[in-house]
């Protein structure tokens, strides 16, 4: 049971890597193995801290309530990427006369391809910061509804090197991407799925 729950943690807290692998992918910016296993390894590392903090918030809870409490969070959670999605779709609407003004005027000049580039170990080190930060908060979530930590550890990083690699891989090709906002919608849906099995299961 605990092995599903840290799949559907390890698919929702990692959907932002595919998300970055394939932005730079479409930037002609390579990610290649290595930089993904390390990416990877950073964000592991404050998924793990968030894990072990949730850990010891549930220890000042009540039993009875700290099962609860967890799910109500990853499910809060997954609501507001879910509302998150649906405002940015919104906006966007509204400005898309802009945008389609703008993309007139861009086809009258002619682009330079870009040329392929590789992501340097320091972007890579700031990447996975700023990827871990982002996952802090379903990482508490997650602990404080009993989630295993090394289980979690070890489905998180594997999904998060094989997002960010395919990601990348897929943003150089002519593939259909998914934006950001279905990628919140996404995440979102998963994350309430997980919370919701974690209550009753």
């Amino acid at each position: 049971m605990h092995l599903i729950s840290s799949l559907l943690f390890a698919l929702s807290a990692n959907i932002d890597s595919f998300i970055v692998g394939m932005s730079y992918g479409i930037k002609k910016s390579n990610i290649d193995l290595l930089k993904s296993t390390i990416i990877s390894l950073v964000t592991l590392a404050g998924t793990i801290v968030a894990i072990l903090m949730g850990t010891e918030i549930s220890q000042f809870l009540p039993a009875s309530s700290t099962q609860a409490i967890g799910c109500a969070l990853l499910i809060g959670l997954g609501l507001y990427y879910i509302l998150k999605s649906l405002f940015g779709f919104l906006s966007k609407k509204c400005k898309k006369t802009e945008v389609k003004s703008n993309e007139l005027s861009a086809s009258s000049s002619k682009k330079e391809p870009a040329e392929a580039t590789l992501l340097t170990l320091k972007e890579g080190l700031f990447l996975g910061l700023a990827l871990s930060i982002n996952n802090f908060g379903m990482g508490i979530g997650a602990s404080i509804t009993g989630l295993k930590l090394v289980p979690t550890a070890i489905m998180s990083l594997i999904v998060s090197v094989v997002f960010l690699y395919a990601g990348n891989f897929i943003g150089k090709t002519k593939v259909p991407r998914i934006s950001d906002q279905l990628a919140d919608v996404i995440s979102g849906l998963i994350l309430v799925g997980l919370g919701a099995y974690e209550l009753f299961f």
